[in-house]
């Protein structure tokens, strides 16, 4: 802001004829103690102040320079206020962006959802079945897996789709942190700046108590013009700082949200690779069939930058598995557990979702 030099960091105040007042602020109830002034600056914005005002004292209210000084009095904070609305600007041009990518990963959800439930393996996927009782019916395990491959593709693009939400969401987040680094000082120097109209409203009031027998009509003009100033100036800061801290607040509350989705995203997409990989070996373990690997890795790749299964053990294309019967029950009932974490984990993220709407 345009900062008094008497405000500036260092101690010495400047002469009267060269304040340039645009100051800064004391404890106000309704500022946030997170941006409250410390002892020391508290109290050079009250010598700032006490200066400032002084000064009115000086001049015969018919001098134009009594006006200069009113006009010093409305522009407090003026860099503040300016330079807070270009950052709101900027922060609302990104919430396009952001939607965008949380509107994407509902949408994903929702289907993945809806594969996922077409695909989990039910109790009788070994149980043979005859058709009226009488005509053995297609192998089971054949037309589940059937199933299986005709999803790849649609499971492969919900991942994909996840993947550009959550690369969204996290420059969402980088911006969102340099937002917040730039209004930091900014509402430090709107706290001070709300500070010295509390002290420039204490101070105008004492000196027209002190005129009032000795200069009556001085009195009466700082009344009407310079504390009427400040205590309107006062009130606009104070409003604008409401806002400012608002905002700030809440990026701080998207930033944490995007944060969770992020997580939410990589948690969904491991356990489904991990599904992926149990078809997989649950495929050449009961019908002795080998799925087109290349197409697993696809779906590999659209998830590569969201997790790392290094130890992951997955059936090797060329190695074929004889088992009993028992051994393929149990590798159905690892198949449907899979899938049941994949649920666990989109309903999961489902639910921050809505959390974070709620917090929001």
């Amino acid at each position: 802001m345009n900062r008094p030099a008497c405000a500036s960091h260092d101690t010495k105040l400047a002469p009267v004829s060269d304040l340039r007042l645009e100051a800064p602020g004391a404890n106000v109830p309704a500022q946030s103690n997170e941006f409250a002034l410390d002892t020391a600056r508290a109290a050079r914005v009250k010598a700032v102040a006490r200066e400032f005002a002084g000064s009115f004292l000086t001049i015969d209210i018919h001098n134009p320079e009594f006006d200069r000084l009113l006009r010093q009095i409305t522009s407090i904070g003026n860099e503040e206020v300016r330079k807070l609305a270009d950052q709101a600007r900027l922060t609302l041009s990104r919430n396009t962006i952001r939607e965008r990518a949380v509107a994407a990963i509902n949408t994903q959800l929702a289907r993945l959802r809806q594969i996922l439930d077409e695909l989990t393996p039910g109790e009788d996927l070994i149980k043979p079945k005859k058709f009226l009782g009488l005509f053995p019916r297609a192998n089971q395990i054949a037309s589940y897996f059937d199933r299986y491959r005709n999803s790849e593709a649609d499971i492969e693009a919900a991942l994909s789709t996840m993947v550009e939400s959550r690369d969204l969401l996290l420059r969402d987040n980088v911006a969102i942190s340099g937002h917040r680094a730039l209004s930091r000082p900014l509402l430090e120097g709107l706290a001070e700046a709300i500070g010295m109209c509390a002290s420039l409203d204490e101070r105008f009031e004492k000196l027209s108590a002190q005129l009032d027998k000795s200069d009556p009509a001085k009195a009466q003009k700082l009344r009407t013009s310079a504390l009427f100033e400040v205590r309107q100036r006062h009130g606009d800061l104070l409003t604008q700082m409401a806002v400012s801290q608002q905002s700030y607040a809440m990026l701080g509350m998207i930033e944490t949200n995007n944060l969770d989705l992020v997580k939410g995203i990589d948690r969904a997409s491991s356990t489904t690779i991990a599904a992926l990989q149990t078809a997989v070996v649950a495929a050449q373990t009961l019908a002795n069939q080998n799925l087109v690997l290349d197409r697993i890795n696809g779906v590999r790749s659209a998830a590569s930058s969201l997790i790392d299964r290094s130890g992951a053990a997955t059936a090797d294309g060329n190695h074929q598995i004889d088992l009993t019967g028992s051994e393929a029950a149990r590798q159905v009932a690892s198949l449907r557990s899979a899938f049941a974490d994949v649920v666990t984990s989109v309903d999961s993220l489902e639910h921050q979702q809505l959390s974070a709407l709620r917090s929001l």
